[in-house]
């Protein structure tokens, strides 16, 4: 009985010890776990630590050498000159400058024959190059007796006070033969105010952009209508190299029209009696000039029979541009060549304008005449929803726009139905203008961060860099309400988001984070809802808009994920429970093994 008793006793300690036993191993497991984990995050920062203060010493010592060797260099002392004949003092200068009171004596001193010539105490004398002095100059003022020297002065006086007048007599005569060829001597092409000779298309219909002469009137260095221009300030455009015709804001360059009137137009009207030309009024010049070339044009455009100069009752001339050098004849040389609308009772003409992306003004696109009482077509020279890139960006025409109430560009609607029925007002000059422009297509990104896991800290600031390029230029875009020119950075916290607006169409955007796999976090991105890739670089190449929307914004999604995943490779998801399920096993076995050791 004894002995059964000590057994039993045996056996509840060996339980005991055990259940002690595993527990020591659970909490022995799980410290140094969490202590690996602990140890690993106080290395990296001890290592980020630590290059932060060496970048830190390093730009230190880098600037501190950097003021020594400044110092060094402001602390020599110049070296002495050391003076041969080849280089100039003053010292020498000072000797030689001194005037000789007798002119006719020279300066070196007498030598005896046979006799060195006596060297001045100071070598840099002898070795420096003879200059010219005083006794050099036997026309020296101080030389002439007073009187003599007032006559002199007044016959020099006398002789330029002639030569001025003969170079303002031949001023004189060129100014009245030539006053063109005068005013461009004076202050060149850039900056001539002068006369200039005008021209203007045919026809309303013409094309303003060319040169041949069968488009324009009058003949070629015929026309007797001079208007007055100023070219400073403006933007030459050059033909075969040359600068020859200015293009941009040319109303501001022409100063007066033939009637001395300003204006960035020119109105003659059949009521007019003002002008004289060939005993003409300016209204029939201009009518006479043309009468041939437009008649012919609408007779075989339009079929019109029996138009008359009488249906003919006002001409408009706009400034095209200016050009020079067209003829050898001097006031032919500088021309304005002017577009023309004309009223008449029984047509009318219909122009298209498009302002091409970064210019300054409109271009003619198309014209066309219409019988009165006609509807508009839309031109087929030009595509609304047309594209161009010029400088990486993507620029779209849209239009057609009606003209405003001056007559200008341009209306607040756009024209949605064609063919189009001019009003009265548009009718009243005689020409309807329909206008274009390309604008500049943009999207939106927007870019978002999220943190996951058990030891992901949400409070912390990731580190963005962002570029938008097209090619190899760099792209205007902004960030919120800042504009950014081709890149900037940003910082994100978890479940944060920065907009990207202004965004070119076709541009290449590039989102890189900052590598935190040193800080154990594993980083993923998606683009637009798409499948998860891993890696810190997200790009969208060739950016289009969504549904045609400037404001649906592309989603750019970057995840940073990190576990307690310690440097054991023990996962702390699932470690503790496959310890506690292998400690049950073992005690399970335990217990079976005693109990069938009993029973045997």
């Amino acid at each position: 009985m004894i002995h059964n008793h000590s057994s039993g006793k045996h056996r509840l300690w060996r339980k005991v010890l055990s259940v002690c036993i595993a527990f020591a191993m659970i909490c022995s497991v799980s410290i140094s776990a969490f202590a690996v984990e602990a140890s690993s995050e106080t290395a990296n920062e001890n290592i980020e630590t630590v290059q932060s203060g060496s970048a830190e010493e390093a730009e230190e010592l880098t600037a501190t050498e950097a003021e020594n060797d400044q110092s060094v260099d402001e602390l020599q002392p110049e070296e002495p000159a050391v003076t041969t004949g080849d280089e100039n003092t003053e010292e020498p200068t000072d000797v030689i400058e001194a005037p000789s009171e007798d002119p006719e004596q020279p300066e070196e001193p007498s030598v005896e024959p046979g006799e060195e010539p006596i060297q001045p105490a100071d070598p840099t004398v002898t070795e420096q190059p003879e200059e010219p002095t005083v006794t050099e100059q036997p026309e020296e003022p101080a030389a002439t007796p007073a009187g003599d020297a007032d006559a002199s002065v007044d016959e020099v006086q006398d002789v330029e006070l002639e030569a001025q007048a003969d170079a303002q007599t031949v001023q004189d005569i060129e100014q009245k033969q030539d006053p063109v060829a005068v005013q461009e001597r004076r202050g060149s092409y850039k900056n001539y105010t002068g006369i200039a000779a005008i021209y203007y298309l045919a026809t309303p219909d013409g094309i303003p952009e060319s040169n041949d002469t069968q488009y324009w009137a009058p003949e070629s260095d015929k026309s007797k209508l001079f208007g007055k221009i100023n070219t400073k300030g403006a933007k030459w455009e050059k033909v075969d190299n040359k600068d020859k015709n200015i293009r941009e804001n040319v109303s501001n360059h022409v100063s007066t029209w033939p009637d001395e009137t300003a204006g960035s137009s020119w109105i003659v009207k059949r009521s007019d009696s003002s002008g004289n030309v060939d005993g003409k009024t300016y209204f029939n010049y201009i009518l006479d000039s043309i009468w041939k070339d437009y008649k012919g044009n609408l007779e075989k455009k339009l079929g019109i029979t029996g138009l008359k100069k009488e249906d003919v009752t006002e001409i408009t001339l706009k400034p095209f541009k200016i050009s020079r050098d067209n003829s050898t004849t001097s006031v032919q040389k500088y021309h304005i060549d002017c577009t023309i609308d004309i009223v008449c009772k029984k047509t009318f003409t219909a122009k298209f304008w498009i302002k091409s992306p970064e210019a300054s003004g409109y271009d003619l696109s198309d014209a066309k005449d219409y019988i009165r009482g006609r509807n508009v077509e839309t031109t087929e020279k030009a595509t609304i929803g047309s594209k161009k890139v010029i400088n990486g960006i993507t620029y779209v025409l849209d239009g057609w726009y009606p003209e405003n109430d001056g007559g200008g560009a341009c209306g607040d609607q756009k024209i949605t139905t064609w063919p189009y029925r001019p009003t009265d007002t548009e009718l009243a000059d005689g020409t309807v203008n329909f206008y274009a422009h390309y604008i500049p297509l943009y999207t939106t990104v927007n870019i978002k961060k999220i943190v996951t896991g058990n030891m992901g800290d949400k409070s912390k600031a990731f580190h963005f860099k962002v570029f938008v390029v097209n090619g190899n230029i760099s792209l205007p875009f902004n960030i919120d309400e800042t504009q950014c020119s081709g890149s900037a950075e940003i910082t994100l916290s978890d479940n944060q988001t920065k907009m990207l607006t202004k965004v070119p169409v076709g541009a290449t955007v590039t989102i890189t984070e900052d590598d935190y796999s040193n800080s154990r976090y594993e980083t993923s991105y998606t683009i637009n809802n798409s499948v998860s890739a891993k890696g810190n670089i997200a790009t969208i190449s060739s950016i289009q808009q969504l549904n045609e929307d400037e404001n649906t914004a592309h989603e750019v999604t970057f995840t940073n994920n990190k576990d307690a995943i310690p440097d054991t490779g023990l996962d702390f998801n699932t470690t503790p429970y496959i310890l506690a399920l292998g400690i049950v096993a073992a005690g399970a076995g335990v217990l079976l093994f005693g109990r069938r050791k009993r029973w045997s």
